[in-house]
């Protein structure tokens, strides 16, 4: 009996031992959170003719976890719509970093994180539920890199005033994942203030050399296009990007106001003066009901290479009611007006009716 029970006790201890990495595995993981977010949209269209059709967007996984005291994990994935896919559907890394708190609310990120331009970039992700309107300002489509993989340097809710700031160093516009084209790295500074709830003040410098003026990964426009001259321009860049946050979300009223200059400059035209500005609006008749109005305005000069001359005007009045906080309708008239080169058939006003539901599980 006691040599069984010795024999009983063995085994426990043996397979408390080999268990243990697993056990803290487990605690690990129950401070991980795995959320996801889509939605669905109907669009009613004329430009030259009418168009009326429901769009399956983009879905988003969005992971985070509490490693420890110091050490943290945010990932997001999405499965987007591309026509160059036998399957029309891609997936792909749109944020992927590992975080450390090294003193209070100072830290160290190390991956790939959302460029920290704008109070947009900064505080949004993929998932259309959090937006205000049912995308994101015409300028992420042209001017704004989105990501940059690379080391961030962050401070956050520093004094009264809540100070914060951004310093990223990493593979800029024209680079992909895995690689960058240049011995040149992207740079990017930002502050911003939090002197109240809900409202958000900033500013920020991006700049980055293109050596080669090449698609790349890291860029909202994704790369050159076709210039009104000719082919895409393959020669150098200097990149530089200034930008301006107004975010003010409080109990009666939402304001956000997007401000974005870019000087992009080639030893061929010289320098291209570019600006965008987007201005959201909305009043809370109730807390799940807010009537809001915007106006997209975006210029890109006739000498930019890195793109092509470019106006677009779009303005829009909608409405959204928030069923559940994980259920959400918008619904918005639209008008737009873009003025492209020769050769590009844009130039039409185009009018719309968009829905869209957005959801989180």
């Amino acid at each position: 009996m006691v040599i069984k029970c010795k024999i009983y006790l063995a085994i426990i201890l043996t397979s408390t031992f080999l268990l243990l990495p697993q056990w803290k595995l487990l605690s690990q993981l129950a401070n991980t959170s795995f959320r996801g977010f889509g939605h669905i949209e109907y669009s009613l269209k004329y430009q030259d003719h009418a168009d009326s059709y429901f769009s399956l967007g983009e879905h988003d996984l969005f992971v985070t976890s509490k490693i420890n005291d110091k050490f943290s994990f945010l990932g997001e994935y999405v499965i987007r719509f591309n026509s160059g896919s036998s399957t029309n559907y891609l997936p792909s890394i749109e944020r992927s970093f590992i975080k450390y708190n090294y003193r209070s609310n100072k830290s160290l990120l190390l991956g790939k994180v959302h460029t920290p331009v704008n109070y947009w970039n900064d505080v949004y992700h993929h998932g259309r539920l959090f937006f205000p309107t049912i995308d994101r300002p015409n300028m992420f489509n042209f001017l704004v890199p989105l990501h940059t993989l690379g080391l961030q340097i962050q401070g956050q809710n520093i004094g009264e005033n809540n100070f914060g700031y951004d310093i990223v160093i990493g593979n800029g516009i024209s680079s992909s994942d895995i690689f960058n084209d240049n011995l040149d790295l992207s740079i990017t500074a930002a502050i911003h203030w939090k002197p109240r709830d809900g409202l958000r003040i900033g500013a920020s410098y991006y700049y980055d050399f293109l050596d080669n003026n090449i698609a790349g990964a890291h860029s909202g426009h994704g790369g050159p296009r076709p210039h009104y001259t000719g082919p895409p321009y393959k020669g150098t860049v200097n990149y530089h990007l200034l930008s301006f946050s107004y975010a003010d979300f409080n109990e009666k009223y939402e304001i956000l106001n997007e401000f974005t200059y870019n000087l992009a400059s080639t030893d061929t035209l010289g320098v291209a003066n570019n600006f965008a500005n987007f201005l959201y609006a909305g009043y809370k008749l109730t807390a799940s009901k807010i009537p809001y109005v915007f106006v997209d305005i975006m210029n890109i000069s006739k000498k930019d290479l890195h793109t092509y001359p470019l106006i677009n005007n779009k303005i829009g009045i909608g409405f959204k009611k928030e069923f559940t906080p994980l259920v959400c309708l918008k619904s918005q008239l639209e008008y737009n007006l873009t003025k492209a080169p020769a050769g590009h058939n844009h130039n039409l006003p185009q009018y719309g009716v968009r829905i869209q539901l957005s959801y989180g599980f």
